[in-house]
């Protein structure tokens, strides 16, 4: 569906009083079209007029009419600066399309998240860097292991079942 369509149906949604389809539908968008300030503009102000003050501001960051209220809400919901720069799901650095204050608290978080972890942005936006224990594959090895185990026991039931028959 194309996204004039779907902000379409989003404006059709809203004048009804649908909240929740609306929602549906920006994420959606939003989805396909993680970089699109104006979509996050559209989902924060959203987000507002459900009072929901910590999604307004996670995608409202971007924007120039995020509030103070709104930014220490983002903040308190995700923890760490490097959590918050993942929450924004941004695939590309938007610092030449953001206004002056938010090209400020970009870059603060930016400057964040890399005290707390070293960050680099990657074709599909910001990951962290340095995580190589072994408790990063754990659940990797789980995943396997249980596979393993259910091959294992659907060859003893067929061993079983030719026995049977034999």
């Amino acid at each position: 569906m194309a996204k004039e369509h779907v902000l379409a149906r989003v404006a059709a949604d809203l004048r009804r009083g649908h909240i929740h389809p609306a929602m549906q539908r920006l994420a959606s968008l939003n989805a396909a079209y993680p970089d699109d300030l104006e979509l996050r503009g559209r989902r924060a102000a959203l987000y507002r007029q459900v009072g929901n003050r910590a999604e307004a501001g996670r995608w409202g960051f971007l924007g120039e009419d995020a509030t103070a209220e709104e930014i220490v809400a983002f903040e308190s919901a995700y923890g760490g600066a490097c959590r918050r720069l993942l929450a924004l799901k941004m695939t590309t650095d938007p610092t030449d399309s953001l206004g002056p204050a938010a090209r400020e608290r970009f870059a603060r978080l930016i400057e964040q998240a890399g005290q707390e972890d070293r960050v680099t942005w990657a074709e599909a936006g910001p990951r962290p860097e340095g995580h190589d224990s072994w408790t990063d594959g754990l659940g990797c090895l789980l995943a396997w292991a249980i596979g393993l185990a259910v091959l294992a026991l659907a060859l003893i039931g067929l061993i079983t079942v030719i026995r049977w028959a034999g």
